[in-house]
């Protein structure tokens, strides 16, 4: 008896490989994220693979096959050395300061003159690191992804937001893996501070409403990634405070998708925007007074410094998010968009201020002078500095790109291209010493593909026999 054969055209199969991926990465596990990655990066291949300019389109997201290398050797090294994990653990530095407060703990000290297995561990934790920070655009390499288009052409502007959604995932869900490491945790803090920032400055440099929620998508996954990486609340509380703010992104550029199906009506829009800015401030609040008022002082510059993004991607929010015009003379009845999408509105709506309750019953506090002037950027973003904000008419991908307003629009898009040059010139230099340090290593075997594996199963054995020789 022939078995029917289960045919699947490349868009479904693509679309089952990112679901399962984006799945696997919520699973506890080193391994399932590198799997979860993997199965992201094969549906861009497929989605690619069958489009008429797939040798342009193949090369184009060729480098997402870097975060899943390096979420692969993290996972090599936790498995192959289980005592990496409690390598770095936190130990208790005092008792806690009241009754709502937890005791406080700080990191152990840094142990590579007592341990030298100490250097894998912070390498592993890097690697980690790479890749949530690659796929949220934090990364010079990276860096102008959200700027295209997916590589499946009816969907394809809401795919690439799918990017940083992944990035945050993993380092959300391997936060213990990485923010123990020495100097991990500063180096993170850094990158995502600076991919706020240029996030928030493309998305004020594009014209068209679905390009800028890609960017704003970036920038919540970076203040979320923030909250994780500074410990300012616990892991729970900071993934429900980005999913009310990046899932109302996600949605109301699927809705802009379909027919601009967020913006129908006046209370339908007016709904959306108090949702999506009550999301962003709920999300900004916590790592404003955090930042800005730790030790009970006051650090102006690390406020300003966040409090900059924060204004300016609320205000995008408020004055993008405006009426689409009624192109038809009736709606058809059974037109759910408008219900679904008010759905969707309140859930973005309730999610942020949920997420705060949770975290004040979890015992975290803020002084009255740092919740209060952490409440400014968000207010300054409705009246009346965002009249600086012009609106601007929807336009087409190719306009987008071509158009360049002046002034600050002017002024922004030169920041984040200067910037990324500047980068990119980095890193191909660090490349270029990496490639003249590592010219002895590739003298180790000739090509041959035998003589490769046996250069494996060494190293393989030094790993085996490290654990012995200390």
């Amino acid at each position: 008896m022939r078995l029917p054969r289960l045919e699947l055209s490349p868009g479904a199969a693509g679309a089952v490989c990112a679901a399962l991926g984006v799945a696997l990465l919520v699973v506890p596990g080193i391994a399932w994220a590198a799997i979860g990655v993997e199965l992201v990066a094969l549906a861009f291949w497929l989605w690619s693979r069958a489009l008429p300019d797939r040798g342009e389109q193949l090369p184009r997201w060729a480098w997402l096959r870097r975060p899943a290398m390096a979420l692969w050797l993290a996972a090599a090294l936790f498995l192959a050395l289980p005592e990496l994990r409690s390598m770095f653990t936190p130990v208790p530095g005092g008792a806690a300061s009241g009754p709502f407060a937890p005791p406080t703990f700080v990191p152990a000290p840094l142990p590579i003159g007592r341990d030298p297995m100490a250097l894998l561990r912070t390498l592993a934790s890097l690697a980690v690191l790479w890749a949530g920070l690659e796929l949220m655009a934090a990364l010079p390499l990276s860096r102008p992804f959200p700027d295209l288009t997916g590589p499946m052409r009816p969907v394809g502007p809401w795919l690439t937001a799918l990017l940083p959604v992944t990035g945050f995932l993993v380092l959300w869900r391997q936060a213990s893996l990485w923010t123990a490491a020495p100097l991990v945790r500063e180096i993170a803090t850094l990158a995502l501070t600076l991919a706020a920032l240029l996030a928030a400055l493309r998305a004020y440099s594009r014209r068209s409403l679905t390009a800028t929620l890609r960017w704003l998508v970036v920038y919540d996954s970076a203040l979320a990634s923030m909250l994780v990486a500074r410990d300012v609340v616990p892991g729970p509380i900071a993934a429900l405070l980005w999913l009310g703010a990046a899932g109302g992104r996600l949605i109301a550029l699927a809705a802009e998708l379909r027919g601009q199906a967020a913006r129908r009506g006046s209370n339908l829009t007016r709904l959306w925007r108090l949702a999506g800015w009550v999301a962003g401030t709920a999300l900004a609040w916590p790592l404003l007074s955090d930042a800005g008022f730790s030790e009970q002082r006051f650090h102006p510059l690390e406020f300003i410094v966040l409090a900059a993004p924060v204004f300016l991607a609320n205000a995008l929010w408020l004055k993008r998010v405006v009426e689409a015009p009624e192109r038809r003379a009736m709606a058809r009845p059974e037109d759910r968009a408008p219900r679904v999408s008010r759905l969707g509105a309140v859930a973005t709506l309730v999610a942020g201020p949920a997420a705060l309750g949770w975290a004040w019953w979890h015992g975290f506090e803020v002084s009255w002078p740092g919740a209060a002037l952490s409440l400014i950027p968000s207010a300054f973003a409705w009246w009346p500095v965002r009249r600086m904000i012009a609106v601007q008419p929807a336009s087409s991908e190719a306009e987008d790109l071509a158009a360049v307003g002046p002034g600050a629009r002017d002024f922004a898009i030169n920041t984040f291209r200067a910037v990324t040059l500047v980068e990119r010139q980095v890193a191909a230099a660090i490349a270029g010493v990496a490639r003249a340090l590592g010219a002895p290593a590739r003298d180790l075997h000739s090509g041959d593909a035998q003589e490769y594996l046996l250069f494996l199963v060494g190293v393989a054995v030094l790993a085996l026999l490290l654990p012995l020789l200390r």
